[in-house]
């Protein structure tokens, strides 16, 4: 059996503390699917396929194990001794492949790491399979050496062309996650979310045996609806940027009213995606725009979304952190791109004004623009095409008040009922409260 072996810088005393410090587990399992998708982009480019229909990275996770598996192309062995392996961003080290979202040097490391202590590690090429290699890892056993050495076994690949890595004696905290079904669920949720341009392109990922379902990203548009759309080339970089946004639910009719404030809530922002990796989801910081010169965010303008893309041959030139969920907001790239950004929203705000004193209409031409998937909306012109929405007449200027006053829900629950409503909004009790006594102790 012929066995190899890879080195690292000697930074060993402090390298497992820092990597794993502020990563999520489920940052840990994004990670890796980081690196299986850029392998079957590469693998997809390399046998001249124009999707990724076909392959797919299985995910199992308990409370006793942690596996991942794919069938991406594998990890050839020069990358694995010279780079996988190799702690620290060596001098020498390959750029970043082109599309990449893996920045694959740390990812694999510092997600494994977090997980457990006893890794095991396989991976086979179609192009060297007499180079399939496997490597066990025992966290504890390795961090009391001085060597910083990992010693990788050849394998014969028996067909087998990916990479599969499993996990065991699973960390405290990491086995109580992973026995929590409510943390599956979600990471179910999030991944549908974070990956639904590569799951749109034919990746498949399953978690637990369940197929994660795309999330579809979607605005209406209609004859008096229809969204802000845009493309260009950032001149300084040569960054791709595309732009998208509009109504994709429907505004709240009462600002005040906590129920509809909350629905969907996560949902209304904006996204930033890097090659097609959703980077930042449902913002509503000055991490994009809201409050930078520009009205914060307030519930009323739930039903805006805004997808902003960034997309570049060098992954370095996006506007991304390593971890890939957060952004570099000061970034030239992304600071000349919140000009676009505030352009595409500013229209939707002004909306939400107008539409209170018409809500009728308003919800009329709203119910007749369908959604549409973001994937349909192409820029046609160098000139952005702005967002259209319903423009309503002015209604005579009344000089108005406002009636504000708090009682016990349980009361307000039964006013809603004898109005014959249960599920009334509390700025609905009290328009038909106060309507109630004009009309019986006021009059016309």
């Amino acid at each position: 059996m012929t066995q190899w072996t890879a080195k690292a810088d000697p930074t060993k005393d402090f390298f497992i503390d820092m990597i794993t410090r502020d990563i999520g587990l489920d940052e840990c399992i994004f990670d890796l699917l980081d690196n299986s998708i850029d392998g079957a982009s590469r693998h997809a480019q390399l046998n001249g396929r124009h999707n990724l229909n076909g392959y797919f990275a299985d995910v199992l996770l308990n409370e006793n194990t942690f596996e991942i598996k794919d069938n991406c192309g594998g990890m050839s062995l020069n990358d694995a001794r010279e780079y996988a392996f190799h702690f620290g961003r060596r001098a020498d080290a390959p750029k970043d492949a082109e599309n990449s979202i893996g920045l694959y040097g740390i990812g694999m490391k510092r997600a494994i790491f977090k997980i457990g202590k006893i890794i095991k590690i396989r991976s086979a090429t179609d192009s060297a399979p007499e180079e399939a290699f496997e490597t066990n890892i025992n966290v504890s056993s390795w961090a009391a050496k001085p060597e910083w050495e990992f010693d990788l076994d050849q394998i014969s690949p028996d067909g087998f062309v990916g990479t599969e890595i499993a996990v065991s004696e699973l960390r405290k905290g990491t086995a109580s996650e992973f026995s929590d079904q409510i943390f599956v669920n979600k990471l179910r949720k999030d991944i549908g979310k974070y990956y639904s341009f590569f799951l749109q392109n034919g990746f498949e990922i399953k978690i637990n045996g369940v197929a994660v379902t795309q999330h579809i990203y979607g605005v209406r548009d209609g004859e008096a609806i229809s969204p802000y759309v845009h493309e260009y080339t950032d001149t300084e970089t040569g960054v791709n940027v595309r732009i998208v946004s509009g109504v994709a639910g429907t505004p709240p009719e009462d600002a005040g009213d906590p129920n509809s404030l909350s629905k969907d809530s996560e949902s209304w922002g904006w996204y930033v995606i890097c090659n097609d990796r959703v980077v930042l989801a449902g913002d509503k910081t000055d991490k994009t725009i809201w409050g930078d010169a520009f009205p914060a965010w307030h519930p009323q303008y739930n039903g805006f979304v805004g997808l902003i893309f960034f997309t570049s041959d060098q992954p370095g030139e996006l506007p991304w952190t390593t971890t890939k969920r957060q952004i570099d907001e000061t970034l030239p790239v992304f600071r000349r791109a919140t000009t676009f950004m505030r352009d595409a929203t500013r229209k939707y705000l002004d909306y939400t004004n107008t539409r209170k004193a018409n809500l009728d209409k308003a919800k009329a031409f709203e119910s007749s623009a369908a959604i549409k998937a973001i994937t349909e909306f192409k820029a046609r012109a160098p000139e952005p095409a702005l967002m259209k929405l319903p423009v309503f007449e002015s209604a005579p200027k009344i000089k108005m008040g406002t009636v504000s006053y708090q009682q016990p829900v349980a009361i307000l629950t039964k006013v809603a009922q004898a109005l014959g409503n249960s599920q009334m909004s509390y700025k609905q009790i009290g328009q038909k409260t106060f309507e109630y006594y004009v009309e019986n102790e006021v009059g016309e």
